[in-house]
């Protein structure tokens, strides 16, 4: 069997990526679980929908990109070691209810704001910073871990280097940490 790891929040940074592919080095029996944020910011603060559809060649490409998007999933269960995962990208709250709210998985912080998580499961979030929620700016960003132990925010601010920003990612059969900043890939 083999491996896990979990991401968030690239932003547009592919040298970021790529060499954190490099790091942890996925065989073919691992995943990789990108919670979100893959595109926009980077390599300056810029809206993807704009950028594409400033160019003709790229407008035309936007439904093949959306229906692309459309597949992806909002959330994932995993199963590891005797232990539950959830993760979406800002909330894993209604991934456990019948009726799930696409907006609360993309876009709610309340987890974060609560630094709670799902009693028995381990959750895993991006879309804030973990350098918002620890208070501490200029030293390296971390992935963040919750008071009970069941919430995890893997959001580095990838794409905030001079904040300490960097991209984490975690594996989670081992809960080995691993870190890639901007000044390593030669990204601003």
């Amino acid at each position: 069997m083999g491996r896990n790891y979990v991401m968030s929040d690239i932003h547009g940074m592919s040298g970021l990526l790529k060499k954190m592919l490099d790091i942890i080095q996925p065989g073919a029996d691992d995943r990789v679980y990108i919670l979100g944020d893959m595109i926009d910011r980077y390599p300056y603060y810029y809206n993807t929908y704009n950028v594409l559809c400033a160019d003709e060649r790229l407008r035309k490409k936007i439904p093949e990109y959306v229906d692309f998007m459309k597949t992806l999933p909002l959330y994932a269960k995993v199963k590891t070691d005797g232990e539950c995962w959830l993760l979406a990208h800002a909330s894993t709250e209604d991934i456990l209810h019948i009726w799930k709210r696409k907006e609360r998985l993309i876009w709610d912080t309340s987890m974060i704001d609560r630094q709670r998580g799902i009693p028995g499961y381990v959750s895993v979030v991006g879309h804030v910073p973990t350098i918002l929620v620890r208070g501490v700016a200029g030293r390296p960003a971390e992935i963040w871990k919750s008071p009970d132990g069941c919430l995890i925010d893997v959001d580095c601010g990838a794409v905030f280097p001079s904040a300490g920003g960097r991209l984490g990612c975690l594996c989670m059969e081992t809960r080995q940490e691993y870190y890639v900043s901007a000044r390593v890939c030669g990204s601003p």
